[in-house]
């Protein structure tokens, strides 16, 4: 089963291509919606706050992160996979027309509340799918489907952020808030049918309904596999707050008005999910094919070691869009297709329960790490323009060394 052609000519293959397309346009309309979300949100942010606020909102989003993850943990265990997916959908529909119908009239601090959740709940969403799609595939069919699926998720963010970015001066900011929000409903009944179609996984009978803990957090400690992801998630996600903060600075230095950075930003949007859109169809699949996960998972923080240390010594918006676009179109792509196969060995709670710790959670942890190291420094001096791409340098260098232990023994 070496490609996506002769898997689909084997009746196993039919199948799980069903169940698995339909997540994965499921989650176009999930990422078409989040790109509504992602850039007004942050733009309504910078004119409530201003761009320097921004590391205050990102310190506060593992606490967001830890609740909503202990709630569907609980949920989890409750009700099974399929069910949380629906309650974590539908609810994020809930709060962003709430939000939209708040917007004006609950004061600036919802606009730091809007912007806090807008970093939580998708990343959420997005492990669910990937704990899905672990359980159904086997790994071989990992490396032939994990491209074109994530490619659907793509394309969703691309033709939301072309939307947005086309539209938004016309139609307003605000109103792309309520478009969030209608395009997740779609989206959780794909879902609901992708389950049906390839019947919800279950556990073992000694995980059954959360019996080692609503996260099952000791498989941290006894997965080397999954420590080293998380390590490796904590790693990288340094390096993109670090390019987000300095790309931001600099989007707001260069475009003070609200609508037309909104623009910008859902324009920039759009380019990065062209790149992952490409990658995902055009070479994943080949290098997923060809090249060891070892080459692949280090390979990818190496680029990034030589981005940073050009946007250090040429400090332009260009540069940093082009840094910024570069890690967030792998992370969306290829670093995502390949580190996901290494999930799928593993048991119903390593998918379904501590990938949300390892992956969902750290990735935002080290978000908001990295923002309350900063805010720290900001309050005591001001931050040189070249400290954020010297912070990524490092964690870059670091993510490259840990990339070799966990891909050990893998390929």
């Amino acid at each position: 089963m070496s490609t996506l052609l002769a898997a689909l000519k084997t009746e196993r293959g039919r199948h799980v291509a069903g169940a698995v397309f339909l997540a994965g346009l499921s989650a176009a309309f999930l990422f078409c919606g989040y790109e509504f979300i992602r850039s007004p949100a942050e733009s309504i942010f910078m004119e409530q706050f201003g761009a320097g606020a921004k590391p205050y909102a990102i310190a506060c989003v593992p606490f967001m992160m830890a609740a909503m993850i202990y709630a569907y943990g609980r949920v989890l265990s409750a009700v099974g996979a399929k069910r949380a997916m629906a309650v974590s959908m539908l609810g994020s529909a809930l709060f962003f027309a709430a939000a939209w119908l708040m917007l004006g009239r609950a004061g600036r601090w919802f606009a730091f509340f809007l912007l806090v959740f807008k970093e939580s709940y998708v990343v959420i969403i997005a492990e669910q799918y990937w704990s899905f799609i672990n359980s159904v595939l086997k790994d071989e069919e990992g490396k032939v489907f994990n491209g074109p699926v994530a490619g659907l998720g793509a394309l969703g963010s691309l033709t939301g952020g072309w939307f947005l970015s086309r539209y938004v001066v016309v139609l307003g900011t605000e109103v792309f808030v309520l478009f969030s929000a209608l395009t997740i409903l779609p989206a959780a009944a794909l879902f609901w049918i992708g389950y049906n179609n390839a019947g919800e996984p279950k556990p073992a009978a000694d995980e059954a309904g959360g019996r080692k803990g609503h996260l099952h957090l000791s498989i941290l400690r006894e997965n080397r596999t999954v420590l080293f992801i998380a390590f490796i998630i904590f790693a990288a996600q340094v390096v993109a707050t670090a390019l987000d903060f300095r790309f931001t600075q600099l989007v707001q230095d260069v475009m003070p008005l609200k609508d037309v950075r909104t623009a910008y930003l859902g324009n920039f949007w759009m380019n990065v999910n062209i790149f992952s859109f490409s990658m995902q169809f055009l070479l994943t699949p080949l290098l997923l094919r060809y090249v060891p996960r070892r080459g692949i998972l280090t390979a990818i923080p190496a680029v990034h070691i030589i981005t940073c240390l050009l946007l250090f010594f040429t400090p332009t918006l260009g540069l940093a869009s082009a840094a910024f676009l570069l890690f967030k179109g792998m992370d969306y792509s290829i670093f995502r297709a390949s580190k996901e196969t290494l999930y799928i060995p593993f048991s119903y709670d390593t998918r379904y329960r501590a990938k949300q710790v390892a992956d969902a959670f750290t990735y935002r942890f080290a978000k908001g790490v990295t923002a309350v190291w900063v805010s720290g420094l900001k309050t005591v001096g001001a931050i040189a323009p070249g400290f954020y791409p010297a912070l990524g340098v490092v964690f870059s260098v670091a993510w490259l060394a840990m990339s070799f232990p966990l891909t050990e023994k893998r390929d």
